[in-house]
């Protein structure tokens, strides 16, 4: 998603890991660290069980490699990572004068920068060895412009795109793309695109019904996150909102599936729930991450054609990252939990 970042100086302190004390039981709190501004826990991803890495705000990403957790090596400050799977990794580092894009194959990490002066990656996917799509901004005496990039293999180009694009989501062939910015769009509802294999395509949506407001315009449906879970099936997640002076009012979840041939919304539409993050379980079900109007986020599992709320362990907390680690029902999660003026960093993880 888009994502500008501020920083501060801070410091942090490993605590123990303890197990997580409510929810489902195999879910277990493997890192807590205190922080203060920098260095705050933000997108989790996987390639297996021996490799994983957590991107933090300010510094080096951690990493996984199937025993601990540990700095990621390097001085480099990645705010987006994507991968394809084992030693096929892009990594963004934020510099005004060009989208520094990093791709690690072979062992080592290679520069393809994208050539574009004050210009900004919102969102990236890796869907094979030489194949990435990055979208995100340019800032220039006009103000703001879109833009999608798209790597093939030996070079960077530029592809039009019929709306901003705020995610992608791959299976094979087909490649989804959101493009919801909230409250800022002007038809007040998301939208999902197709990629054709020479152009991204708006697809039907179904209806979602927006609530009457007094200010017209002030209702509006957003979708937070897309995944493809196979060839044929996909699911976006978010939310129908409104706002109330300056205040966010959230008043139902939204749960869109794509079974190869339309989009459908689900019937599971709790009240007062937004659903930010979706990722596979590893065993045909999903794991969502669900933040809730004025209580603590909480963790959502569909499976078998039911829905379970997994309350977390820790007190508000926020969820930040969602992953699934291939081939298997292991999931990673990040989260920030803030109590009597502590502000905690965690990585969960589910067996």
């Amino acid at each position: 998603m888009r994502r500008f970042m501020f920083f501060a100086a801070a410091s942090f302190v490993l605590v123990a890991a303890s197990p997580a004390e409510a929810g489902e039981p195999d879910w277990t709190i493997y890192a807590d660290k205190r922080t203060e501004g920098v260095g705050g826990f933000q997108e989790v991803g996987a390639t297996g069980p021996d490799d994983a890495w957590v991107v933090r705000t300010g510094l080096p990403m951690l990493r996984w490699n199937g025993k601990t957790w540990r700095n990621g090596g390097g001085s480099a400050v990645p705010y987006l990572v994507t991968a394809a799977g084992a030693g096929e990794t892009w990594q963004f580092v934020e510099t005004f004068a060009k989208v520094d894009a990093r791709h690690r194959t072979g062992g080592a990490w290679h520069a393809h920068p994208i050539a574009e002066e004050g210009a900004h990656a919102g969102a990236a996917l890796a869907t094979g060895p030489d194949d990435c799509w990055v979208a995100g901004l340019r800032f220039g005496q006009n103000g703001m412009d879109d833009r999608v990039w798209h790597w093939s293999g030996k070079a960077w180009r530029a592809v039009k795109a019929p709306l901003p694009l705020t995610d992608f989501a791959a299976s094979g062939p087909e490649v989804w793309a959101l493009s919801s910015v909230g409250a800022g769009a002007s038809t007040h509802t998301a939208s999902i695109l197709r990629w054709s294999g020479s152009a991204w395509r708006t697809v039907p949506m179904p209806g979602v019904t927006l609530p009457a407001r007094s200010r017209a315009g002030d209702a509006y449906a957003e979708l937070n996150d897309i995944v493809a879970v196979r060839q044929g099936e996909a699911y976006a997640v978010g939310a129908v909102s409104y706002l109330r002076g300056e205040t966010r009012i959230i008043r139902e979840a939204i749960v869109l599936r794509w079974d190869g041939t339309s989009w459908r919304r689900l019937p599971h539409r709790p009240a007062e729930t937004a659903y930010t993050k979706v990722a596979p379980d590893g065993a045909g079900g999903l794991w969502l991450a669900a933040s809730r109007q004025d209580r603590p986020d909480e963790l959502t599992h569909y499976t078998g054609g039911a829905w379970t709320r997994v309350p977390l362990s820790a007190r508000n907390a926020a969820i930040r990252g969602l992953a699934n680690v291939p081939g298997t029902t292991f999931m990673w999660a990040t989260a920030e939990a803030a109590e009597a003026g502590v502000t905690r960093q965690l990585i969960l993880a589910y067996r």
